[in-house]
């Protein structure tokens, strides 16, 4: 008991710590309200010929935001009438609008159907300024960088046209549900995620959302009796349903959802798991965590500490006796919900095709730069003799028999082995790099039909290069990013 009490006053004087540290200063949340003030006054004057409607979407409104996140959404809402081709046309048009009048910058990104994704600086910017940035002459003070996204006013979440759509709901059922004590909450789980390198539900992280953590909170009322109850979470027997949507039905809905660890119905609809992102990996990496910080109590969950990963301690690598191959090509020019997974997909069919032709592979990983994709692969077996041993037909099928011998006799040996012909035949490949290279070194078609997804298909089918384990570790020596890549994949470990 007495162990129990001490360790409630370190967890209580931690998280007082913590949430001074992640709560934005007076001067970060005036700086803030005040640009987005301004933007959302640009916006109305936009959209108003339009006779169209917004709405501001993020953490910033429920005050459940992390200090130097310069970032938001705004919604621009059309009738459900409207056709979706000039839905796009329209809210593509608006987003320059708003962001040349914000004097920003911006780029088209795409989910659903494409929106604009702009930059824009808290100093007035002009393209002389523009231009002496690009070549890093000039600051110019922090950025936001905002999503303007073209939805559907639909009347219920239930009815949705697009996944965008359900985001209006998500903003009224939070503001009727968040409390400010709640919200202090939300940035303790949203921070320990981070932490933890579980924050984020794209397709890169696969963690926890910001929407995630708000719903967990509001279930669970603070933030310690969140990790009370995570810490003995199991994969697949977590059901949270805020609203009782499920109330008679729930053994059918967890039937639904069975490959999923964690299920959290979307309040505003009932089909949806709003931890349907959340990996296996990632939930018994935050069941761990909780239970880990509640025996031990530690700032160091919530900020841990990086540290320089040096070239030496790589090479420890070696030691392993596994031999590393890298496969590198330009990254293609794709948002990360749509090219993780298929990164994702291309490497596990390149780790099959080395399978299927006996070269083991012990595990894979991919890493990304702003410009460039590496596929890494483990090999536990990377080198096979010049021959292998292929297994006949019976003896007794003359015909089966015949045409085996026929087919090998040139080959090399044939014998009979029990009750079966053997042949002794020459291997294509005798290394796993020699494989690798054949396989990609082909058009962008033939790519496709090898399993191979279509972005990363088009990527290496310009250009590609296989790094061996000297030189993985010497792009380390160049590149900390990967170096901290490598460490990590070399280092994992949940329990």
């Amino acid at each position: 008991m007495a162990n129990q009490k001490s360790r409630d006053i370190k967890i209580h004087q931690v998280l007082t710590e913590v949430l001074k540290k992640i709560t934005p200063s007076e001067k970060e949340q005036y700086e803030t309200k005040a640009f987005i003030e301004n933007v959302l006054k640009v916006t109305d004057e936009v959209i108003k010929p339009n006779r169209l409607q917004r709405t501001l979407a993020g953490s910033y409104m429920r005050d459940t935001w992390l200090p130097n996140k310069k970032e938001f959404d705004i919604f621009i809402l059309f009738p459900e009438s409207c056709p979706r081709e000039k839905l796009e046309r329209t809210g593509l048009e608006i987003g320059k609008k708003i962001t040349k009048r914000l004097r920003g910058e911006y780029v088209i990104a795409y989910a659903e159907h494409p929106y604009v994704r702009a930059k824009v600086f808290t100093k007035p910017v002009t393209e002389k300024s523009k231009s002496l940035l690009r070549k890093k002459k000039v600051s110019m003070g922090s950025s936001y960088e905002i999503d303007i996204v073209p939805c559907y006013a639909v009347q219920s979440a239930e009815k949705i046209k697009s996944a965008v759509d359900r985001t209006p709901f998500h903003n009224k059922w939070l503001y009727d549900n968040m409390s400010p004590a709640l919200a202090s909450q939300v940035r303790l789980l949203k921070q320990f995620a981070k932490g933890i390198g579980v924050y984020g539900s794209d397709a890169k992280v696969l963690g926890v959302s910001g929407y995630l953590c708000e719903l967990l909170i509001i279930q669970y009322k603070s933030f310690k009796n969140f990790l009370d109850h995570a810490s003995k979470w199991e994969a697949g027997q977590v059901f949270i349903d805020l609203e009782e949507h499920h109330k008679d039905d729930r053994e059918k809905i967890m039937r639904e959802f069975k490959t999923q660890p964690l299920i959290v119905i979307d309040p505003v609809d009932p089909k949806r798991n709003v931890a349907s992102n959340l990996s296996p990996e990632n939930f018994v990496k935050l069941v761990k965590s909780s239970r880990d910080f509640l025996e031990k109590p530690s700032e160091q969950f919530f900020f841990p500490e990086k540290k320089k990963v040096s070239v030496g301690e790589l090479k420890k690598i070696e030691e392993r006796g596994t031999r590393i191959i890298g496969v590198k090509f330009q990254k293609p020019d794709m948002i990360d919900d749509i090219l993780w997974p298929q990164l994702r997909r291309t490497s596990r069919r390149l780790a099959s095709i080395l399978k299927e032709h006996e070269f083991c592979v012990m595990g894979h990983d991919t890493y990304c730069t702003e410009k460039e994709c590496i596929m890494l692969f483990e090999m536990e077996v990377w080198s096979l003799p010049k021959i292998r041993k292929l297994i006949g037909p019976f003896v007794f099928s003359k015909k089966h028999s015949d045409e085996f011998i026929s087919k090998y006799r040139e080959s090399g040996r044939i014998w009979v082995e029990s009750s079966s012909w053997v042949a002794e035949i020459k291997r294509k490949f005798i290394q796993a790099d020699q494989k690798l290279r054949d396989s990609l070194k082909d058009s962008e078609k033939n790519l496709l039909s090898k399993g191979i997804a279509s972005h990363p298909a088009k990527s290496i089918s310009k250009g590609f290069d296989i790094m061996d384990s000297k030189g993985v570790l010497n792009l380390a020596k160049k590149n900390p990013g990967f170096a901290e890549f490598l460490h990590s994949y070399f280092t994992k470990r949940v329990v």
